[in-house]
């Protein structure tokens, strides 16, 4: 069927599961919501979150501008604090899974966020390259939908699965056993979805928002890989120093090498344990 003033195509069943969630959220349980959206990198995750949150901004009346859209976690977490009852779209899934180790430490920042929340309720849609790269609350306690993309034979675009859940506990659980991703297994409905980013948001502006937050991966990694060599160096100082009996203060050495004495402290503790 065509929804909204866009006139682009949606299943119904799925305009169906999206209007009892805005009825969740706007009812009198005034709840928030929260889907992910899993799927192999170029397989249409993220025309499926611009057709979501257009559908949803369309019946809401909620605005949705690039400034919905996320790329950096930690911008998406003050934006969430900071507002109350917004669209917000993380799209890690376009990063082509460049952030996923940093997204592993910095999952339980997020479910803190989460857990507080639900009073401001904000529409969450979230593209994860896999559902099982994320903590089980974010799969099983707190989304309230799961929606897989995938292309036929490999080679059709446009194609995804719904868990309602149940079925994404059944799936997440099923995984936890086997380690077989049984989408096929556990889902409740599926169908197709049209390729129409460029009729919801600005593709260049798109474009560029990604590229600054592919790089400032890059430059964090790298900074971080910094950090960790100059640790590395001066634990290592030390732990010669202590071997030879030199006489140097730990105001010494955080002098030499431009650190704070409280640093040089906790690594004298980390060698003594």
């Amino acid at each position: 069927m065509k929804v909204t003033d866009k006139d682009y195509f949606m299943e119904k069943l799925l305009t169906q599961k999206l209007d009892l969630m805005i009825n969740r959220m706007t009812g009198k349980n005034k709840q928030d919501n929260l889907i992910l959206i899993d799927g192999d990198e170029g397989l249409g995750k993220t025309n499926m979150a611009a057709g979501l949150s257009y559908y949803i901004s369309n019946k809401t009346g909620r605005s949705l501008t690039l400034a919905n859209l996320f790329f950096d976690l930690d911008d998406l977490i003050k934006f969430t604090q900071e507002t109350k009852e917004q669209i917000i779209w993380w799209d890690e899934g376009a990063l082509g899974g460049l952030a996923n180790e940093w997204w592993k430490k910095n999952q339980k920042k997020f479910m803190k966020l989460l857990m507080v929340a639900r009073k401001k309720r904000h529409f969450f849609i979230i593209c994860i390259p896999k559902f099982f790269r994320l903590n089980e609350y974010f799969v099983v306690d707190r989304s309230i939908a799961l929606i897989h993309v995938y292309a036929r034979n490999n080679i059709k675009l446009g194609r995804f699965v719904y868990f309602t859940k149940d079925a994404k506990e059944n799936l997440y659980y099923d995984w936890k056993r086997t380690r077989k991703r049984s989408y096929k297994k556990h889902y409740v409905f599926g169908g197709s979805f049209p390729e129409i980013l460029g009729t919801i948001i600005n593709e260049k502006e798109y474009d560029k928002k990604k590229d600054i937050a592919i790089l400032s991966i890059d430059s964090e990694e790298e900074r971080r890989t910094e950090t960790q060599v100059k640790k590395e160096l001066v634990i290592k100082f030390i732990e010669n120093i202590m071997k030879m009996e030199v006489k140097l203060t730990q105001k010494d050495i955080a002098k030499g090498f431009n650190i704070t004495e409280r640093t040089i402290r906790s690594y004298y503790s980390q060698i003594k344990e």
